[in-house]
């Protein structure tokens, strides 16, 4: 199903930004560290790089992806600044002169137990709750940068927007309590959910799961259905680490219901409501849906805050102003450079042995689904047999009881 024709302009613009194309700048140059380059993995490390990146490279400052298949290589000299987006990078191989910061956006404890933390510059973090938990553990500068929303993609889509829900939640290996949740409401009100890796949850048959959509045509979901139901995995919803669904779904003038309150309030959208095991999500539709001119009111009324304070080119000013500044800073230095090369070039062997142990993974989970699905066939190709076997029989069955009739008639008589 098709609900928006992307941009072809602003889709350009990203696939050039995830080829590097603007590798220079005025101001300088900046390394994105990311899992992957490639826009159809649905990575949202990756969006998120890109949408900063694409306001930035506007200031003046010049963008480089490192992905993950590069990790295990030098980076390149001439760099001004490493913003790594993944906890599991080690920069053990970037070089000397270049500035690694930190953008701790999620799993904050993962971070906090990094034995070379003090190899950063800098940490951002998306939330205060998560600032003040890394103040803790690292004695640098930390400064908090949120998530945000390209308002250049993500706006309201003229026409019909359904009062039904809708969530575009995908799978990494992370349990999740959505299922249970939109499955319970699902048992009386129409929901659809777009996502990647369904396979590895048992998503019931009430539930319309249609897989994943492409980023460029998720305004066309956000401006289609009035109510969108986010959840915050529990190591980001703890530190009130919002993903970028809020904003961008906000954007679109759709009314997000999330799964926790905490880092709301200092996003200036602690209107977004909030269920839960006290306050559960049917309830909470059902209450929106009889007071739906209020409830439009809400979704404008966060839309405009969001448009205002945290689109990435709001965003970008406030981070280029920092990058600009530190500039200027001694950046701190690796106290044991051979030992975190050793140690890069050990995580990312580690890396290797994990990404193909889950490619077999996946390999066998494909034969054993195909194996389900033939021996199905030849329970169903069986039974078929044996009906025909049957309607084969049953003629020559009559045939030999009206030649036998009489016989038998005879001896009684």
């Amino acid at each position: 199903m098709t609900f928006f024709a992307p941009n072809p302009d602003t889709t350009l613009e990203y696939t050039q930004l995830a080829d590097n194309v603007y590798a220079s700048g005025s101001l300088g140059t900046i390394l994105l560290v990311v899992s992957t380059d490639r826009l159809d993995e649905s990575k949202g490390d990756l969006y998120v790089a890109l949408g900063l990146a694409k306001y930035l490279r506007r200031l003046g400052w010049g963008i480089m992806l490192w992905p993950a298949s590069r990790w295990d290589e030098e980076t390149p000299a001439g760099i001004d600044y490493a913003i790594v987006m993944i906890e599991s990078f080690v920069p053990g191989l970037v070089d000397p002169d270049t500035r690694v910061i930190a953008w701790v956006r999620n799993w904050v404890d993962k971070w906090c137990e990094l034995p070379y933390l003090d190899v950063f510059s800098e940490v951002w973090c998306s939330s205060e709750l998560s600032a003040a938990k890394l103040r803790d553990c690292y004695d640098g500068p930390v400064e908090v940068v949120p998530l945000a929303t390209d308002t250049e993609i993500f706006s309201p889509v003229v026409g019909e927007r359904v009062s039904d829900v809708v969530t575009t939640t995908n799978f990494w290996g992370v349990g999740r309590d959505l299922v249970s949740v939109l499955s319970d409401h699902s048992t009386t009100e129409s929901v659809t959910w777009f996502g990647k890796n369904a396979r590895h949850l048992q998503i019931p048959s009430t539930i319309d799961h249609r897989h994943t959509i492409d980023y460029f045509s998720l305004p066309g979901v956000y401006s289609h259905w009035q109510f969108v139901v986010d959840d915050v995995i529990e190591a980001a919803a703890i530190y009130g680490n919002h993903n970028s669904r809020l904003f961008d779904a906000l954007a679109c003038e759709a009314l997000v219901i999330t799964n926790t309150a905490v880092g709301l309030a200092e996003l200036g959208l602690g209107e977004v409501p909030v269920y839960s095991s006290e306050a559960p999500l049917p309830g909470i539709i059902g209450d929106l849906k009889a007071d739906a001119a209020s409830a439009r009111t809400t979704a404008e009324r966060l839309s405009a805050i969001v448009r205002s304070r945290h689109s990435w080119e709001v965003r970008a000013g406030v981070v280029s102003a920092t990058l600009v500044a530190g500039l200027s800073r001694q950046s701190r230095k690796a106290p044991s450079p051979d030992l975190l090369r050793w140690a890069t070039h050990t995580r990312e062997a580690l890396r290797r042995s994990d990404d193909q142990l889950s490619t077999l993974r996946q390999y066998h989970d494909g034969l054993l689904e195909q194996h389900a699905e033939l021996t199905a066939d030849r329970d169903r190709l069986r039974a078929r047999a044996v009906e025909l076997t049957e309607e084969l029989n049953l003629p020559i069955q009559r045939r030999i009881a009206r030649r036998l009739r009489p016989t038998t008639d005879r001896r009684r008589g």
